[in-house]
Parts: structure tokens; C-alpha cells; sequence
């Protein structure tokens, strides 16, 4: 798992991203000034916002599919509304860093999503209750995962000394820490609906959390580009190591055992130790 700033989309288990091409239709949004760059970190630059445009990309249906879920149970309007919300913040995202990926492009090439037909056969996959799939997931790739995007998206704008690149890391970090707020916001109403049910499903799925594999700073594929390119030019550019990150996924961790324990007035950081 590469860097990414969205909701995850999984198709039968697995997570899934629209493959790239060249195109513009997916690109809107000021370009950053790379001028001073060497073309080595350029690339590298280029790459990991293609991929986290790619990652948003995949939010977009997954917050659909968060929607259908939520209708399908009964959910309130504001609650709906939100999750809709969440997934138009998502394609701004989506072309923003589109956009971004562009301005670092040695050859100014711009690039956008292939179909995913795959979506047509799967995206809802659901092995359990909806009520329960909805505060499962909304625990792991909500509460811990988007507060976390918030998180790294907020460190990356602090070091971030080129304006474009820093002010959509500063709108990322704003937007995911709301749609960390949704999945909050869907957990409490699903405890409110069966909260015994509930209550059992997401005190294991917290236990698991410590299973999930978080997000990493680049993926595997363009490690290469990042190790061509000037450590300081990347951070200057708002791209931090990723041992900053695991730190900042267990400071995330604590925070949400924390809140969890409250939300369940339970202590589940005492209980798991």
C-alpha cells in the first residue's frame, strides 16, 4: 500500500485502483512550480501524486458504496448526505492531485483513469449484516485510516515549502479529518441501532486493527524514483519519510483506542493490554 489520502475500494476482498493513460479529463487545478527541481525528483514526485490520484480516484465509488449501504439500512438524510458529500470532495482531490502530478512532469504530461469494469461485478461483497459491514469498515478505513490520511496530509503541509503543492495538502488534510468525522458519525448511529450487535463486531475489529497494514510512504513499484531523487527536494515538496509515517499510524492508533473506549465507555486499551 502505497501513499494514499482516500477511502480504500475493495472488490471481493482486494483492494483496487483505475489503471492510468495519458489524458486530461481527470486534471483541474493550479500546477506547482517544479523549475528548480532535478529531473530525478521530478519523476519521483510525478509518480507518488499519480498514485495518490489514483487512491482518491478509488474513493469515489467506495463512498457510492458506502451511500447504497447506508440507504439500505435505513440511515438518515444528514448521514447520507455527508457520505455524498465526501465522495464530490473526493473527485476534487482526484483532479487536484492529477493536477499537481502534471506540474512535476519532466514532459508535462498530463494522465487519467482507465474504466474499471470490475465494478460491475462486484463492490458490495457483503459476508455480513450491512449494519455490521457498515461499522466494521467505517471503524478500520474510516476512523483509523482517514484520520490518519488527515494526519500525514496535515505533517506533509508543515514541511511543504512550495505554495500549490502545500495548500492542496492543507485542503486534503481538512477534508479527510471530515470524512474521519463521517465515519464516526456512521459508527455512533449503527451502535444506536444494535448496539449489543454492534458493540461485539467493532471491539474485535478494533483488536485486528493492529493487523491492518497501513499505508506507506511510496509503494513498491517506484521505489527506484524515490531513491534517485534528493531527500531534501522531497521533503521541501511535502513528501515525508516513511518512518514519520509509522510513527504518526501509532500515534493515530492510540487516539482512536482512546476514543473508541469512550464512545463504548469501555477501557479497551487496558483490556487489550
Amino acid at each position: 500500500m502505497g501513499a494514499s489520502w482516500g477511502r480504500p475500494l475493495r472488490i471481493k476482498g482486494k483492494q483496487v485502483h483505475a489503471d492510468l493513460i495519458k489524458g486530461s479529463d481527470w486534471t483541474r487545478g493550479e500546477m506547482p512550480d517544479a523549475k528548480k527541481l532535478d529531473s530525478a525528483t521530478r519523476d519521483a514526485l510525478e509518480a507518488l501524486w499519480l498514485h495518490d490520484a489514483q487512491k482518491e480516484h478509488a474513493s469515489v465509488p467506495a463512498f457510492s458504496r458506502i451511500s447504497w449501504l447506508l440507504v439500505s439500512v435505513g440511515a438518515p438524510a444528514e448521514i447520507v448526505e455527508w457520505s455524498h458529500r465526501a465522495a464530490i470532495e473526493e473527485i476534487e482531490h482526484t483532479q487536484l492531485c492529477f493536477a499537481l502530478a502534471q506540474g512535476y512532469s519532466n514532459s508535462n504530461t498530463s494522465y487519467t483513469v482507465k474504466p474499471m469494469p470490475e465494478l460491475l461485478s462486484g463492490g458490495l461483497d457483503l459476508k455480513d449484516d450491512a449494519l455490521i459491514v457498515l461499522a466494521k469498515e467505517s471503524l478500520s478505513d474510516g476512523c483509523q485510516l482517514e484520520d490518519f490520511n488527515a494526519d500525514v496530509a496535515a505533517a506533509c503541509s508543515d514541511v511543504c515549502e512550495e505554495r500549490v503543492t502545500r495548500n492542496v495538502l492543507k485542503q486534503i488534510a481538512l477534508e479527510e479529518r471530515s470524512h474521519a468525522e463521517f465515519s464516526w458519525k456512521v459508527l455512533e448511529w449503527t451502535l444506536e441501532q444494535s448496539p449489543n450487535q454492534v458493540r461485539k463486531s467493532i471491539e474485535q475489529t478494533l483488536i485486528d486493527l493492529k493487523k491492518y497494514k497501513r499505508p506507506t510512504a511510496y509503494s513498491w513499484d517506484i521505489k527506484r524514483l524515490i531513491q534517485k531523487a534528493s531527500p531534501e527536494m522531497l521533503l521541501k515538496h511535502g513528501r515525508l519519510d516513511d518512518k514519520v509515517w509509522g510513527e504518526i499510524w501509532d500515534q493515530r492508533l492510540i487516539e482512536t483506542q482512546q476514543r473508541l473506549s469512550e464512545l463504548l465507555d469501555l477501557d479497551i486499551v487496558q483490556k487489550q493490554a
